[in-house]
């Protein structure tokens, strides 16, 4: 997300630390089941979650500056509706049953910013398929692999071994069903999501819970030889499936990381890992980090976004100033609706002249305005890489535009699963009957070189790859002198 003065957080790091801590600490865990019946309400009414459907819309439409820009608002409207009428079909409707339909009323807009907060993952009383993060998820076929090797239910499978089907379903379907409820711009970002920060096993979890729920799950798995293998997996509840997935190791992605680090991979080549788009101690480490640089004769620069999922756009900034040698800017302009929630949150704008209510400010450009960039006798000359994933997005993808339209570099990996016109700067507002959070867009980002008549789309790299393995593409074209 963005903060107050127009610069990009995003809460996704926070998130993981979060879920992973409810991962290790099963006492934790075992604390919140308990609690939730004491705060939240077991079921709701049809009429109690017809309403937050229609605040939903209400407070969708009053916040963001143009939510019907990729999306029919007849359809949307439709969806509601429809979404109003299962509901009520079910009589009483549980929060697992609310949240489902509300991310996939909130997906539909295809906006990372824009999403309902997922306070509400696996009820306790859930019959949960429990090896769902034993794979990766593949974007594009949304097939699931092996991680690594395995024993399931018995049977050794290998890393890369395939699972087809469940309950006569194949999973393509249960992955294009699920998805459905994940917000974001792009199918890889949705895709990397998920995967890489575990959310996998909720979102399959809680689809199958409300499309297939079953005490056993019959699977078909196709090992890399081609034999397939037929058998039963039963289900467990919350605490058994926590159990199980604690036991499996953590993705390198998962690791909890300094937002910031260096180190050399050879004598010629540094290699920064910019993790999370953070300025507190930013200013400092880089300029000891290009300093140190200078004075070894490095001449190859790696900079690794692969894992990095926002912050602060002064992070890029500051990073820009060393990798060109003219004035920039991070944005075209910035598009910003003065709703009465976001009037009391920015009162300060404008030197404290507000905007009438529900009035759409535009900001431009101003080249008087742009960052400066280091003298010569400080920024780096030699050869920069980029590295870049679906799961690079919010404050990190600005810096991809930026890196790329002021081509610092060469950029390797994947497109950028943030946007080069994207939504951003957040508030949460509440439904009130069933407490459910809307995180809420209310500005509207062009990032610097954005066409706003070309299809929607990310920081394309120049060299694309897995971005698995674009740290070893670049070691490679440094190598062969590209």
């Amino acid at each position: 997300m963005k903060n107050e003065s127009g610069k990009k957080r995003f809460s996704f790091k926070k998130r993981v630390l979060i879920f992973i801590g409810v991962l290790l600490a099963l006492l934790s865990v075992v604390l919140l089941i308990l609690a939730w019946p004491l705060v939240h309400p077991k079921t709701y009414s049809p009429a109690q979650v017809a309403a937050d459907l229609d605040s939903l819309v209400v407070y969708i439409e009053r916040v963001h500056p143009d939510p019907y820009r990729q999306l029919s608002k007849a359809e949307f409207y439709n969806a509601v509706e429809q979404a109003k009428q299962r509901l009520s079909a079910r009589g009483k409707v549980t929060p697992m049953e609310f949240y489902y339909e509300a991310s996939r009323l909130a997906a539909m807009f295809k906006e990372g910013h824009l999403s309902v907060q997922s306070d509400v993952f696996i009820e306790r009383d859930m019959k949960l398929f429990p090896y769902f993060r034993a794979f990766r998820l593949e974007p594009g076929s949304h097939r699931l692999f092996l991680r690594t090797d395995a024993e399931i239910c018995g049977h050794g499978f290998k890393a890369g071994d395939e699972l087809q089907e469940i309950n006569g379903k194949s999973v393509s379907e249960i992955v294009d069903g699920a998805l459905e409820g994940v917000s974001g711009e792009s199918d890889g970002f949705r895709c990397a999501l998920i995967d890489e920060y575990y959310y996998l096993p909720d979102i399959l979890n809680i689809w199958m819970s409300q499309n297939m729920p079953a005490d056993v799950y019959r699977v078909r798995m196709r090992k890399s030889t081609g034999e397939q293998m037929n058998f039963d997996v039963e289900s467990v509840g919350l605490l058994k499936w926590f159990a199980l997935n604690r036991e499996l190791p953590v993705e390198e992605s998962l690791q909890v990381k300094a937002p910031f680090e260096s180190k050399m991979l050879n004598d010629s080549t540094l290699l920064f890992s910019f993790n999370e788009c953070v300025t507190e101690g930013l200013e400092q480490f880089l300029s000891d980090m290009f300093a140190k640089a200078k004075a070894d004769g490095v001449r190859y620069l790696i900079i690794d976004n692969r894992y990095n999922t926002g912050g602060t756009t002064e992070a890029g900034d500051e990073l820009c100033r060393y990798l060109t040698d003219k004035p920039f800017s991070s944005v075209d302009k910035v598009v910003i609706r003065f709703s009465e929630p976001i009037r009391r949150l920015e009162r300060e704008f404008l030197n404290g002249v507000m905007p009438p209510r529900d009035t759409l400010v535009t900001q431009l450009d101003d080249p008087a305005s742009r960052k400066q960039p280091y003298g010569d006798d400080v920024r780096f000359d030699g050869k920069v890489f980029l590295l870049n994933s679906y799961l690079t997005f919010s404050a990190a993808a600005d810096f991809a535009s930026q890196f790329a339209y002021y081509k610092m570099g060469t950029i390797v990996g994947e497109e950028t699963g943030g946007m080069t016109i994207s939504s951003g700067d957040i508030i949460t507002m509440k439904l009130p009957n069933t407490g459910l959070g809307l995180v809420l867009p209310f500005k509207l980002f062009y990032n610097i070189g954005a066409d706003e008549n070309a299809p929607v789309q990310g920081v394309k790299p120049d060299v694309e790859v897995p971005s698995s393995g674009a740290l070893d593409m670049a070691l490679d074209m440094i190598a062969s002198g590209k």
